[in-house]
């Protein structure tokens, strides 16, 4: 649906010249997001279905339809920056992921809730090799997993040494960086945040969107529980061992930690 939108600034097209515009002027990502009272934010590690969890919640009457762009997290972050106007009333469900190392901002407000996205890492990590961008791996690399690159194994070649760490190498400090984020904003949120396993929401969809609902204060609708579907679990499988024990040994023990986070995992550890 085409809109007429009101801009504050000169239009931005993509990720990278949102990157390098607004990101890299120092400008709070989350600017605008007051003006949303009660908002739901979902966020996690890029490539855990967070995305696919945005859109089905907005799919909801409860939610507004903000889209005016080709990608709506792209969307949402321009709102919440304050690049483009509001121009819809009601609460508002925004993803977003794309904070990195930003994620302190959140402290800066406290009108929103967040959904957390965890999944397991092998699928993440494939995800973010064979079906995500270089240039997209790059920017979460420089953001957040660059300042983790010391859990990775002290096994580098001289080709890693005179041309950087390899793309798998990226995407599990990337994993390991961002997942550690769920622990500060766990810390500092409290009951304004509620962690998800992205399994779950395929394995026991009822169970895990009925929680998912109540928490976003909106209704369960029937046909959400269709929305997922069992051919996108596992998909780390189809990593070369090699690359899937790699994973293992650096990302496995953050995920398992993080995993833990969720009130009802907590109980069921005990």
């Amino acid at each position: 649906m085409e809109r007429q939108i009101v801009w504050t600034r000169d239009p931005i097209a993509n990720w990278a010249d949102f990157n390098r515009c607004v990101k890299h002027r120092d400008q709070e990502l989350l600017e605008r997001l007051d003006e949303y009272e009660d908002s739901v934010l979902v966020s996690g590690c890029q490539r855990s279905g967070t995305t696919a969890l945005t859109h089905l919640l907005n799919r909801s009457d409860d939610f507004a339809d903000y889209t005016f762009g080709h990608d709506s997290e792209l969307d949402a972050a321009l709102l919440l920056a304050g690049c483009v106007k509001r121009f819809t009333s009601g609460r508002h469900c925004f993803q977003t992921t794309y904070l990195n190392d930003r994620y302190p901002e959140y402290f800066l407000h406290d009108r929103f809730r967040l959904i957390w996205v965890l999944r397991e890492p092998r699928s993440v990590v494939y995800s973010m090799l064979h079906n995500w961008r270089r240039g997209a791996l790059n920017r979460l690399y420089d953001a957040c997993g660059r300042r983790r690159h010391d859990v990775l194994p002290d096994e580098s070649s001289f080709l890693d040494r005179w041309i950087g760490p390899s793309r798998i190498d990226k995407a599990c400090a990337s994993y390991v960086a961002k997942t550690e984020q769920a622990f500060t904003l766990h810390e500092r949120l409290g009951d304004r945040m509620l962690v998800i396993d992205y399994e779950e929401l395929v394995t026991r969809p009822e169970e895990t969107l009925s929680r998912v609902c109540d928490f976003a204060g909106v209704q369960l609708e029937p046909d959400m529980l269709s929305h997922f579907h069992g051919r996108s679990v596992r998909r780390g499988d189809r990593l070369a061992p090699w690359q899937a024990t790699r994973v293992d040994e650096v990302c496995t023990r953050v995920y398992r930690d993080a995993w833990s986070l969720g009130p009802e995992r907590r109980l069921h550890n005990a």
